[in-house]
């Protein structure tokens, strides 16, 4: 399995409780009336919900950056603690004594899916059109630690302003408007993923919303896309590191009812799945349980427009004293 395969297992599913098979004659999973799947070297699973869109300068939810992770590969990627660790870039990058101009070599032998090299222009066209206005990209304010982003979101400046600049095509200079520890890591997000600019503009605002109309640079490409029944990932044979990739076929079935999911499960159909609040006892002692710890953060937006009581702002401060800050931080 890819080193980021297991941001599947984790991400895919609603829930943190899970049921999972794997290969064995063991009498209890006999006993359980589990079906093993007669699947060889691919992965099936399920997802609640579709991918919204193969576009990473419009997605703004899990179930595509679940499958970007898996599709698209940025300057870094997070490894199994979290910790960034080069992709496209061949190192670290090299920093200035300030802190605030990066630059990053990029590895020669990276491709996309079409044979296409992978090169630094791929990363200036994409986070470019990220910014612009005329893109309406939700997430254009995770760019906002790099130079002039903040004023192009806001109409101000020009996209091509923005601090950003390919040297050559294996060298990418990036201009902070202060020195940003955590970067690295950032620059693993779904957002900062490169875009083909010829392939991107040939399909418009087609691109990204069909398999056929979606490139990849990341260990699979998606190579079938059923709207709201199925998706597919086959190994991506143009993958630089495409020998660290064991699991061939990612297929992915769209199952909004959790009990159908668990059917499928148990007929073989799945090698996983999420469980809801109300099967975990039902399930719990079986040997296929397990449970998953996983992080996040949520933040309220508050509307006092349609809401009398929150144009109070005594009310405003209560809420947000009770959040235990330091045990958030902590």
């Amino acid at each position: 399995m890819h080193k980021r395969l297991k941001i599947i297992f984790v991400m895919l599913v609603s829930l943190v409780v899970i049921l999972s098979a794997c290969s064995s004659d063991n009498k209890e999973e006999k006993d359980n009336n589990i079906k093993q799947s007669k699947s060889k070297n691919e992965l099936n699973l399920s997802s609640g919900d579709d991918i919204p869109t193969m576009d990473p300068s419009l997605a703004a939810d899990q179930v595509s950056f679940t499958t970007f992770a898996q599709t698209l590969e940025g300057l870094y990627v997070l490894d199994k603690d979290d910790k960034p660790i080069p992709g496209v870039a061949k190192d670290k990058p090299k920093k200035s004594s300030d802190g605030k101009t990066w630059t990053i070599k990029l590895r020669d032998n990276a491709k996309w899916s079409n044979g296409d090299p992978v090169t630094a222009h791929d990363f200036v066209f994409a986070w470019q059109r990220s910014v612009d206005p005329e893109t309406a990209a939700e997430f254009a304010y995770m760019f906002e630690n790099i130079e002039n982003a903040k004023e192009i979101t806001a109409g101000d400046k020009k996209p091509e302003e923005l601090g950003v600049k390919a040297i050559d095509d294996q060298t990418l200079e990036i201009k902070l408007i202060k020195d940003v520890p955590w970067m690295e890591s950032l620059l693993a997000f779904g957002s900062y993923m490169p875009q083909n600019e010829k392939f991107v503009k040939k399909h418009g605002d087609k691109f990204g919303t069909t398999d056929k109309t979606t490139l990849s640079n990341g260990p699979y490409k998606l190579t079938e896309w059923k709207p709201e029944d199925r998706w597919k990932l086959e190994k991506n044979e143009e993958y630089w590191d495409k020998d660290k990739v064991k699991v061939k076929e990612v297929n992915t079935k769209v199952v909004k009812n959790t009990q159908t999911a668990i059917n499928m499960y148990q007929t073989g159909k799945l090698d996983m799945v999420g469980l809801d609040a109300q099967n975990v006892k039902k399930y719990k002692e079986r040997k296929d349980f397990s449970t998953e710890s996983t992080s996040g953060s949520y933040f309220f937006r508050i509307n006092k427009e349609k809401n009398e009581n929150l144009k109070n702002e005594d009310l405003r401060k209560a809420i947000a004293k009770s959040i235990d800050k330091k045990s958030y931080v902590d």
